[in-house]
């Protein structure tokens, strides 16, 4: 259950239960710059520099209910354009939001405690699930003092490890709560956590991944606040477990001063071979197969990737490639762009049982491919001789869902571009395998300086969505 309302003043004790908030001007600890240099949802058809503005928040309400009234509600501040369906915190943001409570009768409270969780999860089973951050702040609890009193003129109180107060103990409460009461909290998460991974079960530091959830991938990545206030011992506890998402804050290395000019200037980039500093490219591997079943043929192919090897999602790869062959026709049936299969290839490896280190230890797999990659000629090399060379440009855009390169304890989500054996009638591959796989990582924020452009042209689109395949055992 999610909502946000008008109002921008905090809750306080004479509103009402809860009052959402979405001004950017309440929670001011958002960091403004970071947030623009992200891609959003619909930041990728249009990339430009945007003005520095504070970001508008969202509220996201979890409540409980007893007779058609709301008793304890659970309310998360996110940034609105990172929060489509559940609330989403930024590396460098705290978990923030506030805890109401509305009691009609006196009753007895022991405690008000929320909790965040990160879990690494493989299956259902307790076995395929692994605690990689565990959290814990008490909002409130006797030993601070009346609620009602015990509060700053922000609304936070006195004495409250969720906002880094610490002051002299006040008297202990001994009666029972009555009324309304609102608790704001902001739980500032780690940048990374020690877990221990591999066979031998030995103890690394990780950045926090994103989360990670997707229907046919068995590994994935939840984050989660939990709200438990604790009642009398007669009574059972109220509790409110809400999923929140997390982005982490990854930046690609400075781009090389030739692409750097480019972008900047809206001209295409350069090529290889009048920029070979900017390209990265190994040796050229060779096609082999049959054209018309009739002959064996050999095609020299070199690929090469901008440099760095590290783009924003939402961008795009800008690809470069070189054909060699002594056989004019071969290369005539093969250089036409859409016979040319380069995609983005996205590598899931965890374990099926986290928390166990018996056996032998075997990673499993799921593949994804996105793309193709589109193509057109290139005019750069055209004063080589086309009877043995052709040359093509080409991107793979990478949409605003796709998922940074991360790790945590036994689960590996990674990227590679690979260019496979070529798609076109009346040529038959001798080996249907790839040809060259180079390593990539995805990123959620821009490089500095200007931001990447398109330059393929009009007509040319890449295929939406991923496909997915499950390597066995």
């Amino acid at each position: 259950m999610s909502h946000s309302r008008p109002e921008p003043i905090p809750p306080s004790y004479s509103a009402s239960l809860h009052e959402s908030i979405t001004s950017s001007e309440t929670y001011d600890t958002i960091p403004t710059s970071l947030a623009n240099d992200l891609p959003t949802y619909s930041s990728c058809q249009h990339p430009r520099n945007p003005r520095r503005e504070t970001p508008e928040t969202k509220g996201f309400l979890f409540a409980v209910n007893q007779n058609r009234k709301e008793v304890v509600a659970l309310e998360i501040i996110a940034i609105k354009s990172f929060s489509k369906h559940i609330p989403t915190v930024l590396q460098d943001s705290p978990v923030r939001g506030t805890v109401y409570l509305n009691l009609d009768k006196p009753e007895t409270i022991q405690s008000v405690v929320i909790s965040v969780r990160g879990n690494y999860l493989t299956g259902a089973s307790p076995d395929q699930h692994r605690t990689f951050l565990e959290l814990t702040h008490t909002l409130w609890s006797p030993t601070q003092g009346d609620p009602r009193h015990s509060r700053r003129s922000d609304g936070s109180s006195l004495s409250n490890p969720a906002f880094g107060n610490v002051v002299d103990t006040p008297s202990p409460f001994t009666g029972k709560l009555s009324g309304k009461y609102s608790w704001p909290f902001a739980i500032d998460l780690p940048k990374e956590v020690s877990i221990t991974c591999g066979k031998n079960k030995k103890l690394e530091a990780f950045a926090l991944p994103q989360t990670f959830n997707e229907r046919y991938a068995r590994g994935s990545i939840d984050y989660e606040l939990v709200l438990r206030i604790s009642r009398s011992r007669l009574r059972p506890d109220y509790r409110i477990p809400a999923r929140f998402g997390y982005i982490p804050l990854s930046r690609p290395p400075p781009l090389p001063a030739l692409r750097h000019l480019s972008y900047r200037e809206g001209v295409p980039l350069l090529g290889p071979t009048i920029d070979p500093e900017g390209w990265f490219s190994e040796a050229p591997v060779t096609a082999k197969g049959t054209i018309f079943s009739n002959r064996t043929v050999h095609v020299s192919c070199t690929l090469c990737l901008a440099k760095p090897l590290c783009y924003t999602r939402c961008t795009l790869i800008p690809l470069f490639l070189r054909l060699e062959s002594d056989d004019q026709q071969a290369l005539d049936l093969l250089s036409t762009p859409k016979a040319i299969v380069a995609n983005l290839r996205r590598r899931i490896q965890y374990h099926p049982n986290p928390t166990k280190a018996q056996g032998t230890y075997a990673l499993r797999d799921t593949v994804s491919h996105y793309g193709p990659a589109i193509w057109w000629p290139s005019t750069e090399g055209s004063e080589e001789d086309l009877g043995r060379f052709r040359f093509f440009t080409g991107e793979i855009h990478l949409s605003s869902d796709v998922k940074p390169t991360s790790a945590m304890g036994d689960f590996r989500l990674e990227y590679s571009v690979v260019l496979s054996s070529f798609d076109v009638a009346g040529f038959e591959p001798l080996d249907k395998q790839h040809l060259v796989e180079y390593p990539v990582d995805v990123v959620t924020c821009f490089a500095s300086g200007p931001r990447p452009r398109r330059y393929a042209p009009p007509g040319y689109e890449s295929a939406a969505g991923p496909r997915d395949f499950l390597f066995p055992d």
